[in-house]
């Protein structure tokens, strides 16, 4: 029996012994072939592997809407659950790569693989901007006719899947300008210019790095969220002028430029030089600049003797610290805010006048 198709332009070659092919998919044709369902929530049981997060989907739409004219997605990963035809433009031999029209049966079942965020993303992408419709994206099609593979194919291809560090990404992004913001920075202050760890998100115990560039791009983002709408110079020149007030005032900071003491010494005694020193040092100067615009500076001096040690339990743990280990939790990023802020004499917010510290 004939079975009505639809055809779309492919490459067919082999990978360990099944046949598998690349198309270059229009964006205007997602929405036919993986229709997001009336609730908007989680995907059809047949259609992915996993359920939708839209919190996640709506993030990818807003950035490829933003740069429509630049933005790159990987490629997508799809079985489909029924056999199909494929027609080479030019007879070849099986295994080699050739290109043609693979035909797809209307009623064939379409898993996705992986990819549903990105696939979602370009459909709500596509309302925002019609003008993505005639934009592609890559699709692995893998042929899977009785749905026996679809969990072996899905294994494979996440088998070896590392994330991307985020200090790498910071490092590599020219979109965002805190990214771009926090490298340029790095600089300008003799502290920062040969100890951030560029690509890893941990700092191991043997390097000669102090902070990572997560942690201060983290950090930065707080200290400039109520300067946002500056000009991008202004920012730049208030960050840079906060860290080298900062790097003064702090001594574990001072004794990494002026003495031979180790950075894995200075990580291993203080709580000032990991990520939620930073935040809580960030918090507090996001508060100064706003409550003391033209001292904060003088009122900042006060860093200079607080006790960053992490030994003071009695200050850190229940703060920064949980069992005596540092935490990154967003709570223990307030209460340890909280710690600094006092410290400094600055007025807290409601939110943190709550906070039972």
């Amino acid at each position: 029996m004939n079975y009505p198709e639809f055809n779309i332009p492919a490459v067919r070659a082999s990978q360990g012994g099944n046949m598998f092919y690349t198309a270059m998919c229009p964006v205007r044709l997602l929405p036919k072939l993986f229709p997001i369902g009336t609730e908007q929530t989680t995907s059809d049981i047949h259609q992915s592997f996993r359920s939708v997060n839209m919190a996640r989907v709506r993030e990818i739409a807003k950035d490829i809407v933003a740069h429509k004219g630049s933005f790159h997605l990987a490629a997508v990963t799809v079985a489909i659950e029924q056999r199909v035809r494929f027609e080479p433009y030019v007879s070849t031999r099986s295994k080699q790569p050739t290109a043609g029209e693979l035909l797809i049966p209307l009623e064939a079942r379409l898993t996705i693989i992986d990819g549903i965020h990105r696939i979602y993303g370009l459909q709500r992408s596509l309302k925002q901007c019609p003008s993505l419709a005639d934009d592609s994206v890559a699709v692995l099609f893998h042929i899977d006719p009785d749905g026996t593979r679809r969990g072996q194919i899905f294994s494979d291809i996440k088998r070896y899947e590392r994330s991307t560090a985020q200090s790498q990404r910071i490092g590599l992004d020219e979109r965002d300008e805190n990214a771009k913001l926090t490298r340029e920075m790095i600089d300008f202050i003799p502290v920062f210019e040969h100890s951030i760890e560029m690509e890893k998100t941990a700092i191991s115990n043997r390097s000669r790095k102090l902070f990572t560039l997560s942690a201060l791009y983290q950090a930065n983002k707080i200290l400039l969220t109520d300067v946002k709408e500056a000009p991008y110079e202004e920012r730049l020149r208030l960050a840079a002028d906060f860290w080298n007030e900062v790097s003064k005032q702090i001594p574990g900071w001072k004794e990494l430029v002026e003495t031979e003491r180790s950075p894995a010494e200075i990580r291993a005694a203080y709580v000032h030089c990991h990520a939620i020193g930073l935040a809580s040092i960030a918090r507090a100067g996001r508060t100064l600049l706003v409550q003391t615009p033209n001292r904060w500076k003088k009122q900042l001096a006060k860093l200079s003797t607080l006790d960053w040690s992490r030994s003071n339990t009695q200050l850190w743990e229940g703060r920064a610290m949980i069992g005596g280990k540092l935490s990154k939790s967003s709570s223990a990023v307030s209460r340890a805010g909280i710690v600094v802020k006092n410290h400094l004499g600055l007025a807290l917010s409601p939110e943190e006048s709550a906070i039972d510290i």
